[in-house]
């Protein structure tokens, strides 16, 4: 029987009781004995009345109770609970000061849980969680990208659904036992660094993973170009001595004298060029100088480019020309001869006697087109993708007999990124090769 039955019972019993109470009061059949038991009765139920009230008052704060803890724990941190009776001991005053500090609480968990998984998702390095099981747990997008998986696919699996790797099962035992270890792995031309790290208290392992590739390949490059800046110093620096200890030494009659001057004077020529060069690079990769803005006319700078190495071409019976389109660019004029006289230079350096070299200047999808073309010995295509490298050399037999620095299409190559511009290369053994600059912001014909 329900709560509420047991009240309409309970009520109609009195209801009955009192009637006929009523009744025999009127008509005088009650002595005092009947009329005491009367009253015994109506205390009884009245009792009984007042106890069945307060309880179903008892069973509706205590439904409130569990609405208002229901309600919270979907979310509502603002709910708080009402009684229906009065509160003399303040129940509902220390029910929702408990309340108001657990949700303050939650919301210092909500912040810090937005704040973690803001920085793990935002982390270059991939991370990955996984439990005592060495399953999976927690996986970030940088882990999806270095690993090439998808987390919902991975989550709850073995860790080798996205390591691939069981030599790792060796060193998840020693980190399992308390150790942090750092291994590398190299695999499909990438280098991973990942560092693995147990979970103090809950368990599992911490797995950090940084593709280092790019760094590993910048340090072999520095390593390389601190060897190459080495040897091409070391060299006039070697002949410049020996030069000046065989004068010190004497007995050099007046034209060998002047003759090992002339070469010491050539070397030193050859360090100031390297030297300078290099200033130049470090200035333009450090991005401290800022490319101006104006019109520059590129056909009429080609042809001055090309006067200057006009008596060098003649002298070796080089055919160098230059036609195309009178056009103007709004760009940086004196990076644009920077990178002409690179090419042009490298082009007479490289062109064997009696060879071709043209220079043309036109337009392609809204950029223009600055071309240096040379029907010399051409590139291996291995070499190709090297050939703007810091003294790279295709044929180093000729390095010291055609002179320079060994950086002029390294420079050339900067100097293009910097005003935005693309420098690309074309080549074929036995034909020649061709160096295109597409320089944006064509501005149109240059005036007449």
């Amino acid at each position: 029987m329900s709560g509420r039955q047991r009240g309409a019972l309970l009520g109609a019993l009195a209801l009955m009781v009192l009637a006929g109470a009523q009744g025999w009061l009127l008509r005088g059949a009650l002595d005092g004995v009947a009329f005491a038991a009367v009253g015994a009765l109506v205390g009884a139920l009245g009792g009984a009345l007042l106890a069945h009230l307060q309880e179903q008052r008892a069973h509706e704060d205590l439904e409130a109770a569990t609405r208002a803890l229901e309600a919270f724990a979907a979310g509502a941190r603002g709910e708080r609970l009402y009684l229906a009776q009065e509160d003399p001991r303040g129940v509902a005053s220390r029910f929702n000061g408990a309340l108001a500090r657990l949700g303050e609480g939650l919301a210092a968990l909500d912040l810090d849980r937005a704040r973690f998984q803001a920085i793990i998702e935002n982390l270059r390095s991939g991370v990955v969680l996984l439990d005592r099981r060495r399953r999976v747990q927690v996986v970030n997008p940088a882990a999806e990208r270095i690993f090439g998986v998808w987390a919902p696919e991975v989550v709850e699996t073995y860790h080798l659904a996205i390591t691939h790797a069981y030599a790792l099962e060796s060193a998840l035992d020693r980190v399992e036992r308390g150790e942090v270890l750092e291994i590398e792995r190299r695999e499909n031309g990438r280098v991973l660094q990942i560092e693995l790290a147990p979970v103090r208290g809950g368990g599992g392992v911490l797995l950090v993973a940084t593709d280092v590739t790019e760094e590993r390949r910048l340090l072999e490059v520095r390593s390389q170009f601190v060897a190459n800046v080495s040897h091409e110093l070391r060299t006039p620096l070697t002949v410049i001595g020996g030069f000046a200890e065989t004068l010190l030494a004497g007995n050099v009659d007046e034209h060998h004298v002047q003759r090992f001057l002339r070469h010491i004077g050539d070397e030193v020529k050859r360090l100031t060029l390297l030297v300078d060069d290099l200033l130049r690079l470090a200035a333009l990769e450090s991005g401290r100088e800022r490319p101006e803005h104006a019109q520059v006319p590129l056909l009429e700078l080609a042809r001055a480019v090309s006067e200057r190495y006009g008596e060098t071409a003649r002298e070796r019976g080089i055919a160098l020309e230059v036609g195309g389109e009178a056009l103007s660019v709004r760009s940086d004029r004196d990076r644009i001869e920077g990178i002409l006289i690179s090419l042009i230079d490298n082009a007479v350096k490289y062109t064997q006697d009696g060879g071709h070299i043209e220079v043309q200047i036109g337009r392609q999808d809204g950029r223009a087109l600055l071309r240096v073309e040379d029907d010399g010995p051409g590139i291996p295509e291995e070499d190709l993708p090297r050939i703007f490298e810091r003294f790279y050399r295709v044929d180093r037999s000729r390095q010291r007999a055609t002179g320079g620095s060994g950086l002029g299409l390294s420079i050339a190559r900067h100097l293009a990124l910097s005003i935005g511009a693309d420098l690309s290369v074309e080549s074929a053994i036995g034909k020649g090769s061709a160096f295109t600059l597409a320089i944006p912001d064509m501005a149109g014909p240059a005036p007449a």
